[in-house]
């Protein structure tokens, strides 16, 4: 069994935290193979709270900024997508555990529905590999824990 400790996956793990982890879907669209380990990941949201910890009023813009390290053949598909930079679902997984590739367990994941507004591209010394620093507006973000348990969170985007 192997252990990663942060990978992004095109997708909403979210729709899928109340599954099986023996669900067929489930581990075709969260294979090993389909994911990217992260090189950096970082976030920053902050929320006004009242004095019962209610939150209130908006959060402001949340950019999620990361970097990955691309095969330029085998993962065509997703390099392809953060290029189009268009609205989509991105699912950080962290301390996913992969069996022969397969997706079998995960402790926590944040989904990102947003759009991707920058992408710059880094080649590496090997011309089939390049580094990728992508910045997505998030315009929700849900916490997944995997007891199945979620929170979503708004985002309100000046």
């Amino acid at each position: 069994m192997k252990e990663i400790k942060v990978m992004i996956f095109s997708g909403d793990l979210a729709r899928f935290a109340d599954s099986s982890f023996n669900d067929v879907v489930l581990k075709d669209r969260f294979a090993q193979s389909k994911g990217f380990t992260i090189q950096q990941f970082s976030y920053n949201c902050e929320l006004s709270r009242n004095e019962v910890n209610t939150v209130y009023g908006q959060s402001g813009n949340v950019i999620v900024d990361f970097s990955i390290r691309v095969m330029r053949n085998d993962q065509i598909l997703f390099y392809e997508k953060l290029k189009e930079l268009a609205a989509d679902r991105f699912s950080f997984v962290f301390n996913g555990s992969f069996d022969n590739g397969q997706f079998k367990d995960f402790d926590s994941a944040i989904v990102v529905d947003g759009y991707v507004v920058d992408v710059e591209e880094h080649a590496a010394n090997d011309e089939q590999q390049a580094l990728m620093n992508v910045k997505l507006l998030a315009r929700e973000l849900t916490y997944v824990h995997k007891s199945g348990t979620h929170l979503v969170l708004n985002i309100s985007n000046n």
